[in-house]
């Protein structure tokens, strides 16, 4: 009976897999059975699950999310920068460099023991060699101007040194040396050296006599115990003016230590010869400025008579020649008072 069971069951099953498979079927064999083996429990098929059909909603069309665009960096367009300007520099206030010195003086002297004058020796790089000069008082008046002769012009350094004579003051005080080039464009100074220097008074020559030289135009100062014309000399006046400490000696009287004479003459030419000898005699040679006149000075090395000290004016229709005859240095003072108080009236 139970065997019968068993078979139906399997009837059953296979007539439902017959539904659901493919036919036809491969038929089942009866395996023998030899010895009782328990027939399996054979579960009851499990029904396919019944598919319920995935209604797929209806494809959307997938929102194509804009592919990115290649982001195209923009070619910068290029700044134009405009075209870089030189800046305009302002000029930095330099300190303005110091110019190159025209002239260096190395002495000033002016001495009590000789009022009315100054000296002055130093170097200079000028044009011609051409050192101006001019002194002035306390109120910057000018009181003499002229100039000196160095011994090289510009772009050479040359050496120079002037003897300045002017008329003392009254009383001492105070002026001013200006030495500089003189501008050949405009004549103003350049280089310009300023020297403060005391003016010294000559409280003696307010005794002294004028001497006028109507026929030449000049007139000068002269000790009250000096003589005028006296003696022998040539040429005679008005081209000569011969000052003397003595009064007409004798022809054979030798001139002592105590004797001196000033000689004052006026020539239409240069003494040019004369200036040469002494130079090979080995007199000192300087620039003199008196009455605002360029002059030339040779000095001996030691006193005498006959020329020991003499001046010879530059320029100007006539030359004036002053010279000193002495034995002593006794009367050297002296003779620069003549050149301080010398002035032409007539030119």
């Amino acid at each position: 009976m139970k065997l019968l069971r068993l078979a139906a069951c399997a009837l059953l099953v296979a007539t439902l897999a017959a539904a659901c498979v493919p036919w036809p079927l491969p038929l089942l064999k009866a395996t023998p059975t030899a010895t009782p083996t328990a027939t399996p429990t054979l579960a009851p098929p499990t029904p396919a699950p019944t598919t319920t059909p995935t209604v797929a909603p209806p494809t959307v069309p997938p929102t194509s999310t804009p592919t990115a665009k290649p982001t195209v960096a923009p070619t910068a367009t290029p700044t134009l920068v405009p075209p870089t300007k030189t800046p305009v520099r302002t000029p930095t206030a330099k300190p303005t460099p110091t110019a190159e010195p025209r002239v260096i003086l190395t002495e000033v002297r002016a001495q009590a023991s000789t009022p009315g004058s100054i000296h002055v020796a130093g170097r200079a790089r000028v044009f011609e060699g051409t050192v101006s000069m001019q002194l002035k008082d306390a109120a910057g008046k000018i009181i003499v101007r002229g100039a000196a002769q160095a011994t090289m012009g510009a772009p050479e350094w040359g050496d120079f040194a002037a003897d300045i004579f002017f008329p003392p003051p009254a009383t001492s005080q105070k002026g001013t040396l200006e030495v500089f080039e003189t501008s050949m464009k405009d004549g103003s100074p350049l280089g310009l050296v300023t020297i403060p220097v005391v003016l010294q008074p000559a409280p003696d020559l307010a005794k002294w006599k004028t001497f006028t030289n109507t026929a030449y135009g000049f007139q000068v100062k002269y000790p009250p115990t000096w003589y005028v014309n006296q003696g022998s000399f040539f040429p005679p006046p008005p081209a000569t003016t011969k000052f003397s400490t003595y009064q007409a000696p004798a022809a054979t009287r030798v001139l002592g230590s105590k004797d001196a004479e000033i000689w004052i003459s006026v020539s239409d030419t240069i003494s040019l010869a004369e200036m040469q000898d002494l130079q090979k005699k080995g007199y000192q040679q300087t620039s003199v400025v008196f009455d605002s006149r360029l002059a030339v000075r040779y000095t001996d090395k030691a006193p005498h008579h006959g020329i020991y000290d003499v001046v010879y004016t530059i320029g100007g229709p006539h030359e004036f020649r002053l010279h000193l005859s002495a034995a002593t240095h006794d009367f050297d003072a002296l003779f620069a008072l003549f050149l301080a108080t010398f002035s032409v009236t007539g030119q």
